[in-house]
């Protein structure tokens, strides 16, 4: 494992990333290509969202995001909070007033900033998305780069991580359950799934890649003896501190992994390097003061307690979970077996804690299970790039070396491309099969009637135009996420129930005791029945099928 050296190539297009230790060179070819790739990878996420803006029937609306659309509108309600002066973060999507809290900060940042450039909501969003992809893209070649020193290998890991997947597509076909980590259920897990449902995930494994380079460098066997890695721990605590903003769960492993390194450490030299003191303690002392931070809110807010209660991630089968990472985990078994029989000293240790402690904590008894395999990708590409060079690469013969890994490739990027394309296909076939992702045109016209009204009001509305209408009014809803909404399913029951009502005399309980100022009745709500409550109400605007009524 090393550093490239100043003697690969005769070229004197060299690039240099210099962030507090040894340097780590990177010509400038590899930089072109990391540009096209990462760039490609990031207009390839994008296609399915521009094509059904540009295809969608004018009668239809599509209102911002493809993947996982109830999160989308919890993202855009969010950074409207922002927009409005705000830092902490309310439910919008519950009826119920509430204590805020510092919590899922990027958001509202993004919409302070919206706010200062004028850059509307929705697109500053995508925009973000997209920096957030190629500063993921570009943290995981550097990883590559700090491990290896040939550019096919440094190439071979950025692809196998951002883009390998598992057997969920056949899996899902054959078996009729789309609920396996790389298809459905996990996309922290998987780089390019990452990008296409939001910001903070291609944030958190960029930054998880850059803290396992710079990691990989520090913990090398006589990294003591020299003084190129003297700050690099001030690097650590900073990029421990943004995960920490950014997703918490992810530090979780790693810092268990480097409290078990150290621990193993002392055991074997009976001493404990003070190398090893300031890594652990630039990485978990940041975490501490928000761990502490979060559990008094928990604690403490109970609007925080219903959505911690609520918010469960339960972790999938053990073998659908191994199975989700397919022929990447199967080419890694043995560079993962190399590394348990030598245990050096070296990346292979770091990287292995830190899978195991990925793997365990995703089994352990909590409620937000999955939220710990963010990441999980890099590691097992780690150690199939290890594996090819030591154990399959010595099996085969040259000519089939290329076709074997075109194959693995190819293989593992069929979930991905599933996944991009598939919230695409009812948009094509049957716009309202699609509800959520499109929603008829002329909600979007009440919505900017709404929003002009400004205030804090609670709006009755079915749950599909309650999942967007926050993040594009400003105002609450009764049920709007099925976490996010205080007693969320009780409250998607009693909205239903109260359009699907036959007479107005169970019609006042709900308005009253949720505070409702407007209520809508267009298609989405027709949907769930007559909608006699409204006999009552007085009509205030009508923008085509949709009317506003006031409560």
């Amino acid at each position: 494992m090393s550093v490239v050296n100043g003697t690969r190539q005769n070229t004197a297009l060299r690039n240099e990333l210099i962030i507090g230790w040894d340097s780590v060179q990177i010509i400038g070819a590899e930089w072109r290509w990391l540009i096209i790739v990462g760039g490609f990878l990031v207009v390839l996420a994008f296609l399915p969202l521009l094509w059904l803006t540009l295809t969608v029937d004018p009668q239809w609306q599509f209102m911002g995001t493809l993947h996982n659309f109830w999160d989308g509108g919890s993202y855009f309600s969010k950074m409207q909070l922002g927009y409005e002066g705000n830092w902490l973060v309310t439910f919008q999507h519950t009826a119920e007033p509430h204590s805020g809290a510092l919590i899922q900060t990027l958001y509202p940042l993004l919409g302070h900033i919206s706010r200062w450039t004028s850059i509307p909501i929705l697109v500053l969003f995508h925009v973000a998305r997209a920096f957030a992809a190629l500063f993921m893209y570009t943290a995981i070649y550097l990883l590559g780069a700090v491990v290896w020193s040939r550019i096919s290998t440094r190439r071979l890991f950025f692809l196998m991580t951002a883009l390998g997947a598992g057997f969920g597509w056949i899996l899902a076909l054959a078996l009729g359950v789309i609920d396996f980590p790389d298809f459905t259920l996990i996309p922290e897990a998987f780089p390019f799934y990452s990008t296409l449902m939001n910001v903070h995930f291609p944030l958190t494994i960029g930054c998880l890649a850059l803290l396992a380079g710079l990691l990989i460098l520090a913990l090398r066997p006589g990294v003591s003896q020299t003084h190129s890695l003297q700050y690099g721990w001030l690097v650590a605590l900073c990029l421990s501190l943004i995960i920490g903003f950014l997703y918490p769960q992810a530090m979780v492993p790693v810092s268990a992994a480097l409290v078990l390194f150290t621990g193993i450490v002392l055991l074997g030299e009976r001493k404990l390097p003070l190398y090893l003191i300031r890594y652990c303690a630039a990485i978990i002392l940041p975490l501490i003061p928000l761990a502490v931070y979060l559990g008094l809110v928990i604690s403490g807010n109970p609007a925080m307690q219903v959505w911690n209660r609520q918010n469960v991630t339960a972790a999938p089968n053990p073998l659908y979970f191994l199975l989700g990472f397919g022929l990447p985990l199967i080419i890694a078994l043995p560079g993962i077996l190399r590394a348990v029989r030598r245990f050096e000293q070296d990346g292979d240790r770091f990287m292995l804690l830190w899978l195991l402690c990925i793997i365990a904590f995703v089994y352990l008894p909590s409620n937000i299970q999955r939220r710990f395999s963010v990441g999980i990708m890099i590691p097992i590409a780690y150690f199939a790039v290890r594996a090819l060079q030591d154990f399959w690469y010595p099996r085969l013969k040259r000519r089939v070396k290329r076709l074997f890994i075109v194959a693995v490739l190819g293989i593992s990027m069929i979930s991905p491309l599933l996944v991009l394309v598939l919230p695409v296909l009812p948009t094509a076939r049957a716009p309202e099969q699609a509800s959520g992702i499109l929603l008829e045109a002329d909600y979007t016209r009440a919505f900017d009637w709404l929003s002009r009204r400004g205030g804090d009001s609670v709006v009755l509305a079915a749950p599909f135009v309650s999942a967007w209408l926050p993040g594009y009014t400003g105002m609450r809803v009764i049920y709007g996420h099925p976490y996010e909404t205080l007693n969320a399913r009780t409250k998607e029951r009693q909205v239903e129930a109260w359009y699907a009502a036959e007479s107005g005399d169970v019609c006042r309980q709900l308005l009253d005791e949720n505070n409702v100022r407007y209520v809508l009745l267009g298609p989405q709500e027709m949907r769930l029945g007559a909608g006699a409550c409204i006999e009552n109400l007085r009509r205030i605007a009508q923008f085509g099928d949709v009317t506003i009524y006031g409560a």
